[in-house]
């Protein structure tokens, strides 16, 4: 999986500084199943992906959903344990954040977020 960042392009803050990218089938599948808790800045990027469930999840997370321009179209702050989100037509994506984090960070609906890889470029 690409680990990176990413930065709300709004308020200039680095919302994640681990983010990794499940973009395989597998990868999402398993998602973040297994774990007992994300730190904070820590997440997960599922794409493509318009739903999630949280079934043998042990903790809330924070689930935003993004357009394909990056933009994100909703946020549901504190999705608990074995419940299953909303599917959004409109969203090409889903990132996993800790619980709260969208009101943590100020992250609001219309946000553009930008991904920067944190593969170091040699000269």
């Amino acid at each position: 999986m690409k680990l990176g960042k990413l930065q709300n392009l709004r308020t200039g803050q680095t919302v994640a500084r681990q983010l990794l990218i499940a973009d395989t089938f597998w990868n999402r599948f398993r998602g973040l199943l297994g774990r007992t808790s994300l730190l904070p800045g820590e997440g997960l990027w599922l794409k493509p992906c318009q739903q999630v469930h949280m079934m043998g999840m042990k903790f809330p997370l924070s689930v935003w959903f993004l357009d394909k321009t990056g933009h994100v179209v909703a946020i549901i702050d504190d999705l608990r344990p074995w419940r299953i989100s909303p599917c959004l037509r409109n969203a090409e994506s889903i990132i996993e954040f800790p619980a709260g984090w969208g009101k943590e960070t100020n992250t609001q609906l219309g946000d553009e977020l930008i991904w920067k890889d944190n593969t170091i470029e040699q000269t």
